[in-house]
């Protein structure tokens, strides 16, 4: 018999079942396993235009009362945790959880992972510009310019700062980053972009909406 389930939320709402127990120690072990492993440079934020907020919840249905449990909010609120409209379940351990957000990669036509994204392109061989345009990211290496693109402006803006985070911590100094800030640098983008033959109209563009995930 199978008491002890983890699961994870999104929003609030139950989202996929991760896997299911009979001992609370296996299922300890997993959840442990899962949250210590939990490591996300660029995580999912938004999906369909809605901000998104992720938990992992290990569940028992061997305990018959709901013990009161707490977590601290975005603005340090110590708010109670428990499962509306349930009465076979009840929640031990409930943590945040961070779910990889993929970068659409226009000169492959599909969304990729944060890191292919800098094995493939941030070679250590010379210095890289990295610029910001509305919800895109443009890498320029010598003459070579590739474009990336997020779901909004607030990505872009949180990717840029990712990379920046990202490469401090290794010890690599061989990016430039040039934020979205000037109507200048938009211009020159523009121009310099569509000479190496991306689409101008597509540029203007500030955010997309890609399908709905599973």
């Amino acid at each position: 018999m199978e008491n002890f389930v983890i699961v994870l939320f999104k929003n609030k709402k139950k989202k996929k079942i991760i896997k299911s127990y009979s001992t609370e120690k296996n299922a300890n072990l997993k959840y442990n396993n899962l949250i210590n492993n939990n490591i996300v440079e660029f995580p999912l934020l938004f999906e369909n235009s809605e901000r998104c907020d992720y938990e992992l919840a290990l569940l028992s249905k061997s305990d018959s009362y709901q013990i009161p449990l707490f977590k601290t909010d975005e603005v340090g609120r110590n708010v109670s945790v428990f499962l509306e409209n349930n009465d076979e379940f009840v929640i031990k351990r409930i943590d945040n959880y961070k779910i990889e957000e993929l970068i659409y990669d226009y000169q492959e036509e599909k969304r990729i992972k944060f890191d292919y994204f800098i094995k493939k392109y941030f070679p250590k061989d010379n210095i890289k510009l990295v610029s910001t345009l509305h919800n895109k990211i443009i890498i320029q290496n010598d003459e070579i310019f590739n474009l990336f693109i997020l779901k909004n402006e607030e990505d872009s803006e949180r990717l840029l700062q990712t990379l920046e985070s990202f490469f401090k911590k290794i010890n690599r100094n061989d990016i430039i980053l040039v934020r979205d800030n000037s109507t200048t640098q938009r211009k020159w983008l523009y121009d310099v972009l569509e000479k190496n033959g991306f689409d101008r109209k597509k540029l203007y563009r500030q955010k997309t909406t890609f399908s709905r995930r599973s």
